[in-house]
């Protein structure tokens, strides 16, 4: 992975800078991101909740078109509507039995946990979320990939991308690796941004040193950022917070994509069938 990573990460960019379309999950992300968080400082707690759980629903719908997209450079809007129609049951089904096999799994392994006295450890409990978890995450990673790309069905879907990761272990845990530092770069972007706008509402903090500082903002509550920073800062915290999901989303979609692609050149499935490319299989 260490020899095609500075590609993937260019033919990332070169998406982004090149392909307006893939820009589309990162709008629809950013808007919900936005609302979410102005939602939360306003006192909708509750709304925002919901309107959180119907955008992560949705959201494969993006994906679907996304994923489609990167793989045919289509563009009319209507054949990628019908796509977006079309693709989503194969990229959430395969989720749902996953997360529902993760719980069965779960419940399974916590009777010896309470038999040996550990049923209410919350480190054992934890520990045996993360082993649970983990696993499950990385081997499905590449679920919406298969799922639009190679038509397959919803076993055949979590089979092929377990299949994937197993084989090119390492481009999986690159993914991760090079997305967290993506994240943090974003994230940091974000931040300063945010300080840049409201600085000045926290000039009465200036001259207390790093760790007062820390003292004081942990002990603050949503009341006193909001009296704090006041509605326009409210505002300007949601855009903020949108802005940053804007540019995450697309990014990592699309570097998942290519380590996708990368991972497909090495797994071989005999009794599929090569598309043109000579890349994606069929089963």
């Amino acid at each position: 992975m260490l020899s095609v990573l500075p590609l993937t990460i260019k033919n990332t960019m070169r998406h982004l800078f090149r392909r307006p379309i893939v820009w589309i999950p990162g709008i629809y992300a950013g808007c919900i991101a936005a609302l979410v968080i102005w939602l939360e400082f306003t006192g909708g707690m509750f709304l925002a909740g919901k309107i959180a759980m119907l955008g992560a629903i949705a959201f494969p719908f993006f994906l679907s078109v996304l994923n489609y997209h990167l793989e045919t450079d289509e563009k009319n809007m209507k054949i990628l509507v019908t796509v977006a129609l079309r693709g989503y049951f194969p990229i959430v089904l395969p989720v749902i039995v996953l997360a529902g096999f993760v719980v069965v799994l779960a419940l399974l392994l916590s009777v010896p946990l309470s038999i040996m006295g550990y049923g209410s450890d919350p480190f054992a409990l934890t520990g045996l979320m993360l082993g649970i978890g983990i696993p499950a995450l990385l081997f499905s990673l590449y679920i919406d990939n298969v799922a639009v790309c190679e038509r397959t069905k919803i076993f055949g879907t979590l089979k092929r991308s377990m299949e994937l990761v197993t084989v090119k272990i390492i481009t999986a845990i690159w993914f991760f690796v090079v997305s967290g530092i993506i994240a943090v770069i974003v994230s940091v972007f974000g931040a300063f941004l945010w300080g840049a706008i409201l600085g000045s509402r926290f000039t009465q903090f200036i001259e207390m040193n790093l760790t007062q500082q820390q003292e004081v903002f942990s002990q603050y509550t949503l009341t006193d950022w909001q009296a704090l920073i006041g509605p326009e800062g409210i505002i300007v915290t949601a855009l903020v917070f949108g802005f940053v999901t804007f540019l995450l989303v697309p990014s990592l979609f699309i570097f998942k994509y290519e380590c996708y692609l990368d991972a497909t050149d090495v797994v071989w499935d005999l009794s599929g069938e090569r598309d043109e490319k000579g890349r994606h299989f069929r089963l």
